[in-house]
């Protein structure tokens, strides 16, 4: 009763924000997200650029310009490994910027040149977690589609059916994904109080795999809370899809800033 207790105080808590740590969280997301977009759209642009360029090349017949075709599509596709390779930097170095201005933030911590390098390093460590965190996800979601096709054919009421698939997507798969999401939040909480690698790992698992319990009350908290948001939007339906899509992507912004506040109370109360 009072792990509740206390759940049910940080669950308010989570609400009584420093209005400026939590809208400059929101302007750094916002940022990552926009230079993301115009990053993703140029690369997307010098490859639709390149890729019109060697549309309609013969290399049928051994000929010289058949060598020179040749010549043109290598250059295209090491262009476009390079481009890929020079994105995926970019980015990377994107994400840990505005990730470590994020935690910082939120932990009232200083941003420097030694947290900013050593958060680098942390992020090159959890590539491969991420990685497996990921394809976690996916099974679990491919698990409840398969759920889904179950009940579809097991000839239940449709009312039924769609009630049982919410409560167990409420109660027990939007937890579990939320649960995989944060465990990157709780790393990124204990490297930014300390700054220390192999501490924050260390602790990670003490808390987000030894005593996962824990973070059930919270996990589940944040599925309700998605949930409810899910319903408020759907009247957004009747606007033109842009406008739509726009209203989600801000509702998701606020949202994914509220849960790394939330979850940050709550590791730093366990």
């Amino acid at each position: 009763m009072a792990y509740l207790n206390n759940q049910i105080s940080l669950f308010k808590k989570s609400f009584k924000l420093d209005k400026k740590r939590f809208f400059s969280v929101i302007i750094f997301d916002s940022l990552f997200i926009l230079v993301s977009y115009i990053a993703l759209f140029l690369c997307g642009m010098w490859l639709n650029s390149s890729a019109s360029k060697i549309s309609g090349l013969d290399l049928t017949t051994l000929t010289e310009n058949a060598v020179n075709d040749l010549a043109a599509l290598k250059s295209f596709y090491y262009g476009v490994i390079v481009c890929l390779i020079l994105l995926i930097i970019f980015l990377f170095f994107t994400w840990s910027f505005f990730q470590g201005f994020i935690w910082t933030t939120i932990l009232k911590k200083k941003f420097d040149l030694d947290y900013f390098k050593k958060f680098l390093l942390l992020n090159l460590a959890c590539i491969p977690i991420s990685i497996i965190l990921f394809f976690i996800a996916v099974i679990f979601l491919r698990f409840f589609n398969s759920i889904f096709l179950f009940f579809s054919i097991t000839g239940l009421n449709k009312s039924l059916v769609m009630l049982i698939l919410l409560i167990l997507f409420t109660f027990v798969f939007l937890p579990i994904l939320l649960y995989l999401i944060n465990f990157i939040s709780i790393l990124y909480f204990y490297f930014t109080n300390k700054k220390k690698i192999l501490y924050s790992f260390k602790n990670t698992f003490n808390i987000a795999v030894k005593k996962i319990h824990l973070l059930y009350i919270p996990c589940l908290i944040m599925s309700l809370v998605l949930v409810l948001l899910s319903v408020i939007t759907i009247p957004l339906n009747i606007f033109p899809e842009w406008i739509t899509s726009l209203f989600l992507l801000i509702f998701l912004i606020f949202y994914s800033a509220w849960i790394r506040f939330y979850i940050a109370a709550v590791i730093a109360k366990s």
